[in-house]
């Protein structure tokens, strides 16, 4: 019987959760096209107003930020509340900051719009996405996350097209940014097909209409004392806990103990950071270094977008076939967008070498969102995921919103993006020698004491 219960609880591995990961695909697709396509829509109306490139760095890593840390509310939100209704608020909140970022005609109000209730939004809708992935699948979860986020990577080859010919259409940014509003209402619709497993098990179990045992002790019974007072068992003194040993248990800190876990995620979000700094303003450095217009950034982010794909897809198929570890994956992604940005920073006088250059950075980029996904599942059970995730999130969005403007900082003060590609490299590869020199130490000491 306990066996029989084992097996029905168990992550079916496919079924219905082939339709949670094509709505959690259809969520990203439908919300995050604005914050994907800011620079091609918002750059002519950043050089209007002055906007410097620390500011507009600033207020993508703020937007990052938010939504990184409040992954950390997400934990005690999805123990409250099942996966849909969490995505569906935060979803609501998405559509919310985008159509208002219509009427947005200052830095000020694109910092409210764009960077906190987006952001808020995104990071509440994430958490509960990635969950439902989480699961509905185990020993297939690689390739779930990687046909959810391939599929979502096809609407960036799209998207930068779309934007540039409703900009040339409307001549502005509003009338763009209220068909990207139109859009994103469709990851409403997609928000009520995450449907709980505890409810789909219960469903397809054909024992749940049998008749409970009534010979079974009710959970509340009397007893009595030598006077014959009689007293419930719900009296029994509860023992009461502090504040902290509240928020301790509530946000599972005990996390913080796991060291293979704590290094994980450092190396994540330091590389994050600079990961998300060059995408985020490639539409802003293609203009600087090789003079592109709207039209050619438009490309290049469609190239990239392609090259992505296939790191989301190809990639991770075969590395799960010949049974490559998520860590050796993901910082392989970032060694192959180091030589992406430090060729892009050396030879941006050739357009070809320009679009080598993105495709390698889209490749590394599709990678990597699929490993940073799989990896922290490989530390922590299920049950502790949402706070696991939470805290990695935390952690990132406070790393991203520190080391992102900085690296504007070295654009503003050096008058160039090529010293900040440099920059954002080194952050990168910093990851990469963390993890390996703390594995190597590691299976060494494990060697000695065996």
């Amino acid at each position: 019987m306990e066996k029989n219960k084992a097996e029905s609880s168990a992550p079916p591995d496919g079924g219905y959760g082939w339709v949670v990961v094509l709505a959690t695909t259809l969520i990203n697709i439908s919300v995050l096209p604005l914050v994907q396509c800011f620079g091609i829509i918002y750059e002519h109306d950043f050089k209007i107003l002055g906007v410097t490139s620390a500011e507009t760095s600033f207020l993508l890593h703020l937007h990052s930020a938010i939504y990184c840390s409040l992954g950390l509310l997400g934990s005690p939100l999805l123990k409250k509340y099942d996966f849909r209704r969490v995505a569906l608020f935060g979803t609501c909140l998405m559509s919310a900051g985008i159509f208002l970022s219509s009427f947005a005609n200052s830095y000020a109000v694109l910092i409210c719009t764009v960077s906190i209730l987006i952001g808020v939004g995104q990071g509440i809708m994430l958490p509960a996405s990635y969950l439902a992935t989480n699961t509905y699948f185990k020993k297939r979860l690689t390739l779930a996350v990687s046909f959810s986020v391939t599929g979502a990577s096809i609407s960036q080859i799209i998207m930068p097209q779309v934007c540039y010919k409703l900009l040339t259409h409307f001549q502005g940014t509003r009338g763009t940014v209220l068909v990207l509003a139109a859009i994103s209402l469709v990851a409403i619709a997609c928000c009520f097909l995450l449907k709980p497993l505890t409810k789909t098990l219960a469903e397809t179990n054909p024992n749940q209409d049998q008749e409970p045992d009534r010979s079974a002790k009710p959970e509340e019974f009397e007893l009595l004392n030598s006077n014959g007072h009689v007293y419930k068992e719900t009296t029994v003194p509860v023992e009461k806990k502090s504040l902290f040993a509240k928020v301790y248990e509530l946000f599972n800190l005990e996390l913080l103990n796991d060291r293979p876990y704590v290094v994980a995620i450092i190396g994540m979000s330091f590389s994050f950071a600079s990961e998300l700094n060059t995408i985020l303003m490639m539409s802003f450095i293609l203009p600087e270094l090789a003079s592109f217009g709207e039209k050619d950034v438009a490309l290049a982010l469609s190239v990239q977008s392609i090259a992505d794909i296939v790191g989301r897809l190809g990639i991770p198929l075969a590395a799960h076939y010949l049974h490559i570890p998520p860590g050796i994956m993901y910082a392989g992604s970032l060694v192959t967008s180091t030589v992406g940005r430090t060729v892009l920073a050396t030879c941006y006088s050739s357009r070809a070498t320009i679009f080598w250059c993105v495709s390698v950075i889209g490749l590394a980029k599709g990678i990597k969102a699929v490993y940073q996904s799989v990896i922290i599942p490989k530390f922590v059970p299920l049950e502790k995921l949402p706070a696991a995730n939470g805290l990695n999130m935390l952690l990132t969005g406070c790393v991203s919103l520190t080391l992102g403007p900085v690296i504007g900082v070295v654009h503003d003060l050096n008058n160039s993006y090529v010293y900040a590609l440099h920059t954002a490299s080194a952050i990168s590869m910093g990851c990469v020698v963390l993890w390996a020199v703390y594995f190597f130490v590691r299976e060494r000491k494990e060697q000695a004491e065996s």
